[in-house]
């Protein structure tokens, strides 16, 4: 099956709400991903499948807002049956390029320095650690790692 990255559009939010749920333990809204659809910093993906007779499926999603040459990235989750297959690597690889056609030289995000399977993923995708933000996640009284990723040399 072919993934297809296309932009996030209303119909697809049902969809990623659904991921969110099962993939944060304090989730998004769906008032705050509409807000994504109007903000003009946001660059907002969702990785589809398509099945039979052009059904299609969202299996991922990535949040993102690019200010001047820094992307930060808000939100990524894989829906549970899509993990562990390189979804996730594939979708970032993909965000790069986009954020180098966009002039983007450097992307940023906060993680839980508890989140080992995203650690790994940064760590796999480029990313280094540049810093802490004491009991950033208050639901958890947890510290988040800030991780930075050059793009251009």
């Amino acid at each position: 099956m072919q993934w297809h990255l296309i932009e996030l559009t209303r119909p697809d939010i049902e969809h990623i709400l659904e991921i969110e749920e099962m993939s944060f333990a304090e989730p998004w809204s769906l008032t705050l991903f509409l807000e994504e659809l109007i903000c003009k910093d946001a660059f907002d993906y969702v990785i589809k499948i398509y099945g039979a007779k052009e059904t299609e499926t969202v299996i991922a999603y990535i949040c993102t807002r690019i200010i001047y040459s820094e992307m930060n990235i808000l939100r990524i989750a894989v829906s549970k049956e899509w993990r562990g297959i390189g979804v996730a690597s594939w979708l970032l690889d993909k965000l790069f390029e986009i954020a180098v056609s966009k002039g983007v030289v450097s992307v940023f995000l906060e993680v839980k320095s508890s989140n080992n399977a995203a650690l790994a993923l940064y760590n796999k995708s480029g990313f280094a650690n540049i810093g802490k933000r004491p009991n950033y996640y208050t639901e958890a009284g947890e510290d988040a790692l800030v991780l930075m990723k050059k793009l251009t040399s």
